[in-house]
């Protein structure tokens, strides 16, 4: 890395899931060979086995690669808007990775803090935050996961998870060529070989690349920013040469290396004059030379062995590296007055071995055990230029590595003590140690100066799960659940002025939740609905805080008390062969119980909206295929997706304030012989200009970041097998 420089559509539905369902190479297998089967039976390995997706008692939203590629998502904040009840934060670089589930988010800050949400890919922790936004070209489907999910995802899945889970190679020969060109001069390529090498050993290759202009001008520099600039490639081997048993081994590699901005100034304040030189949505004056850069690589090795008794024994081992590095412009002018350089390395091993017992008439259930060594390090530091007021040219400098060992062991089991009634619980320990080394070292006098402080700290957590359902009718299941989740507890590893509240405490939630799932009419109408209410204690907040000298500190503190509440409705419905339509919304209430001196000694934020939680989001998609013959088929997608207000901020000022904003998008194509798929595309078609993120800078600039605008485009997919 540079260091500078369907026939039935898809539909949302909810069930239960464990992250590393797919490492199962017979559930991998098993969901191949259903994803074809009409709506009335849709089989999913929810509790690690085999199950209809109505009878498993879990909020959850699943989405296969049709649906995808419907809604032209290419990596995973592209389906923000399909997805009920979840923010992606900000959009202006995939290296943030904030995820917002129920109205509660956050992302990595720096080394010392953890994200709320986890992504795994193929049962393997992704890591940090920065490498959420996966490519999502080769996906089978994605499961996003709702409420506190520790049992079986473990720490730092306090609001949930995301699963990705990816195609496997098959004993089928097939060739797969898929282009897409489009406005901004968009140029996307991707190749995907699928080879049998002998009767036991399959293996697959994907290669991609993918070029845009960008839809924002810097009119200091004369350039264009936001463009795309991405190449990622897969290999992956499946061996089953053995009775009984498969190995499954994958590679993967992605760079993102574009120049882009975090955000663009909404005012002028004093000297800092970049919103009057650029006042348009999607126009800055910065005088850096802005640019972002990211690299993921990592190995996946999964084994999976059936007993004679149907046992399944499982083994997933990852190994990942992560790297990114991003230059900032800090005032938002063509004034050289700040610039700021976040950079990050990442390197992680884990380690799960998982026992599935068989599903008898009234028990099944699953152990397991899970490991974790991940190291961070950084060397992120921030320049005061020459026309900064008395301290032009100076600097700040904060190089730290810090270390995660966790240690797992869980299980998690099904009860059926009746016809109708069932219960299922589970629990986790987690034994957690982190440490860290941090300095500062800074010239610009606004900063400490600290070098080689080092800290540890050992956490050990349970994480249980208990739930009660009543299955009222073949159809309708009537489930209700309360479990834990936990995010650790670290440091403010950032460019600090006070060591006061370096060292924050774990955070925890308790989530209640009752639920319903039906099918009606004949499974023509599938009904599920959520009420949930999570409470959060010593809940974790990151912000920057003016001092009564007019200066700022950043603060990373345990804010005190959170609710997040609300009801989740999932609807699918099928009119007749050729049309469906999927519907889902959200009414969620998220708010601080209690932040005292939230903003500053005095100023508290008890009953203030949390950052990036709209009460209101709903999504509705129409989806239409007619067969003209049996080698000529035409289809058709709309979609609408809404999002009510919002603050970016916990101070809740109406210089944070998002308002309501929605987008619709299309897609109409023709396939022929099942070999060619060719496609017109439009995102954004009415050219909306939402702002999406809204706050002010380490400076005092108010600052933003606008969703991008209308793109069209042509898909041509060819198909051999």
């Amino acid at each position: 890395m540079r260091k500078i420089k369907p026939r039935i559509p898809i539909r949302s539905m909810y069930y239960y899931s464990c992250l590393s369902l797919t490492m199962s190479s017979s559930a991998a297998i098993l969901a191949q060979e259903t994803s074809s089967l009409s709506i009335d039976e849709v089989i999913v390995t929810a509790q690690m086995r085999q199950e209809n997706i109505q009878s498993v008692p879990i909020a959850i939203g699943v989405y296969n690669s049709e649906f995808l590629s419907n809604i032209g998502a290419s990596s995973l904040t592209d389906t923000e808007y399909a997805i009920p009840n979840i923010n992606f934060g900000t959009g202006g670089r995939n290296t943030r990775g904030e995820i917002s589930i129920r109205g509660v988010g956050a992302y990595s800050r720096n080394i010392g803090s953890d994200a709320r949400a986890v992504v795994y890919v193929d049962g393997v922790l992704t890591g940090r935050s920065s490498t959420f936004d996966q490519s999502l070209l080769d996906v089978e489907r994605i499961e996003v996961l709702r409420g506190p999910q520790g049992t079986l995802s473990g720490a730092n899945a306090i609001v949930g998870a995301i699963n990705i889970i990816t195609q496997a190679p098959t004993n089928k020969p097939s060739f797969e060529l898929l282009a897409d060109v489009g406005n901004f001069d968009l140029r996307s390529t991707t190749g995907k070989l699928n080879l049998p090498i002998t009767t036991d050993l399959y293996a697959s290759l994907l290669v991609g690349k993918t070029e845009q202009n960008g839809f924002v001008h810097n009119v200091t520099l004369d350039r264009d920013l936001q463009g795309l600039d991405r190449e990622n490639a897969k290999l992956k081997f499946r061996y089953v040469g053995i009775e009984n048993f498969t190995l499954d081994v994958g590679f993967d590699y992605l760079n993102d290396d574009t120049q882009s901005s975090n955000a663009q100034a909404l005012a002028d304040i004093g000297n800092f004059k970049g919103f009057s030189l650029a006042p348009g949505p999607r126009d800055v004056a910065h005088n850096a030379d802005e640019f972002s850069q990211r690299e993921l690589n990592g190995t996946t090795v999964t084994g999976h062995y059936l007993t004679t008794q149907r046992y399944e024994l499982i083994s997933i081992t990852g190994l990942r590296k992560a790297e990114f590095s991003e230059l900032s412009e800090e005032d938002y002018s063509p004034l050289d007055v700040a610039t700021s350089l976040f950079d990050e390395k990442n390197t992680q091993v884990s380690q799960e071995l998982r026992l599935v017992s068989p599903q008898n008439e009234t028990t099944d259930y699953v152990v397991g055990v899970y490991f974790l060594d991940q190291d961070v390090s950084t060397e992120r530091h921030a320049n005061l230029g020459a026309h900064f007021p008395s301290r032009s040219n100076t600097s700040i400098t904060t190089p730290a590595s810090a270390n995660t060992r966790s240690y797992s062991v869980y299980s998690n089991g099904n009860w059926r003590f009746t016809d109708k009634w069932e219960a299922t619980g589970g629990i986790r320990y987690i034994h957690e140690t982190k440490n860290m080394d941090y300095s500062s070292l800074d010239t610009t006098g606004l900063f400490i100066n600290t070098k080689n402080l080092r800290d540890n700290k050992t956490y050990n957590e349970f994480l249980p799960k208990i739930g009660l359902n009543f299955h009222y009718s073949p159809n309708i299941l009537m489930y209700g659940a309360i479990s834990r989740g936990y995010r650790s507890g670290g440091w403010n590893a950032d460019f600090l002025s006070t060591l006061e509240n370096f060292q924050f405490n774990p955070e925890y939630a308790i989530n209640y939740e009752l639920g319903i799932k039906s099918t009606f009419f004949d499974d023509y109408l599938t009904l599920n609905t959520a009420a949930f209410s999570t409470k959060f204690h010593d809940f974790q907040v990151f912000q920057f805080v003016r001092t009564n000298a007019g200066g700022t500190i950043i603060s990373y503190t345990n804010a005190g008390e959170v609710t997040s509440q609300g009801l989740e409705l999932d609807a699918n419905i099928k009119f007749y062969s050729d049309l469906s339509m999927s519907f889902n919304a959200a009414f969620t209430k998220a708010k601080f119980d209690e932040f005292k001196n939230g903003g500053g000694v005095g100023i508290d934020y008890d009953n203030n909206d949390l950052p990036f939680a709209p009460e209101h989001s709903y999504y509705v998609a129409l989806d239409y295929q007619h067969d003209f013959t049996e080698n000529l088929s035409f289809y058709g997608h709309i979609d609408y997706g809404y999002s009510g207000s919002y603050f970016s901020n916990p101070d809740n000022k109406p210089v944070n304030a998002i308002t309501h904003h929605n987008i619709a998008n299309s897609r109409v194509g023709i396939k022929v012989d099942n070999d060619w798929d060719i496609s017109l595309w439009v995102k954004n078609i009415t050219n909306e200009t939402n702002l999406r993120q809204r706050s002010v800078s380490f400076l005092g600039v108010p600052r933003g970041y606008y969703d991008p605008p209308r793109s069209y485009g042509l898909t041509v997919k060819y198909h051999y097998n």
